[in-house]
């Protein structure tokens, strides 16, 4: 037992200094810090015309809630990161013979899809907050620009009832169960063709759905089953019965079921994955 044990770990920490560990994530780093740069010096122009004063709460929820840096940006870039998670190398395979259970395989991987997500957001919390912290001040409140201008730059006026961390740790919430279902999606399919090329074209191709239904290209009806609607927080209702929009809640219960759902097949897929067809036997 405690073997297994020590064979699963070894697994989970092998996959994480493969897949996240790697130098390749540091192609977030100039990719964000530029597009941070250029959103957030747009927002310092449309304040200063306005003359309403900004603070930090502004370029966070500008950049992270803005549907076409989410759709163009981050999704593509985190499908990037993790499209190979799921594609074995030789001494990957020997480690599966370790496990024992083909089961624990995919565990390992949905586990490091997590860890990747998280990793994910921590690290453009870290590149936008900092490089936003030069020339916005914190605050533990809604700016005038954001109050004034609600809608046009920031959040829709709905998300104002809430606190602005209340407001952010929502918006954070579903952009990292975002990633994971999509990186979900992408894993499974990278695993059946051992492919991280056509695990990309997948998630790709559901984050363009998305952003069709983000730019309002299908009907208005069908918004409310799309990605694009369960990513966003401005599509979302607070304090009101009114809106068109669901309730937070209703997107955790979108994402809860996605999750359940691509990750018991995958648990049924992985019985079937022959590991020793594998090209790559290194």
């Amino acid at each position: 037992m405690n073997s297994t044990h020590h064979a699963t770990r070894s697994f989970l920490r092998f996959n994480i200094e493969q897949h996240i560990l790697q130098k390749r994530w540091l192609i977030l780093v100039p990719v964000v810090l530029f597009a941070a740069y250029i959103m957030s010096d747009e927002m310092l122009v449309v304040a200063k015309s306005q003359g309403l004063s900004p603070n930090i709460w502004n370029p966070l929820f500008n950049i992270f809630g803005n549907g076409n840096a989410v759709f163009w940006m981050f999704n593509f870039l985190f499908l990037f990161l993790i499209s190979d998670l799921s594609v074995e190398t030789g001494f990957g395979a020997l480690l599966l013979f370790r496990l024992r259970s083909r089961s624990k395989w995919w565990l390992a991987k949905v586990l490091t899809l997590a860890v990747a997500a998280l990793a994910f957001a921590g690290m453009l919390l870290v590149l936008v907050g900092g490089v936003s912290s030069f020339a916005f001040p914190w605050s533990t409140s809604w700016s005038e620009l954001a109050r004034g201008y609600a809608g046009r730059i920031g959040p829709n006026p709905a998300v104002l009832v809430l606190s602005p961390s209340g407001a952010f740790l929502r918006l954070i919430t579903l952009l990292i169960l975002g990633w994971f279902s999509l990186g979900l999606v992408t894993t499974l399919v990278s695993s059946l063709t051992n492919n991280g090329i056509v695990g990309f074209l997948a998630g790709a191709v559901i984050n363009i759905a998305g952003l069709f239904a983000y730019k309002g290209y299908i009907p208005r009806y069908l918004q409310n089953y799309s990605i694009a609607t369960h990513f966003l927080l401005d599509f979302h209702r607070f304090g009101t019965k009114a809106s068109m929009y669901p309730p937070f809640g209703a997107s955790i219960i979108y994402w809860a079921v996605w999750i359940a759902l691509f990750t018991t097949i995958g648990f049924l897929l992985c019985r079937k994955k022959d590991f020793l067809s594998e090209k790559d036997r290194s």
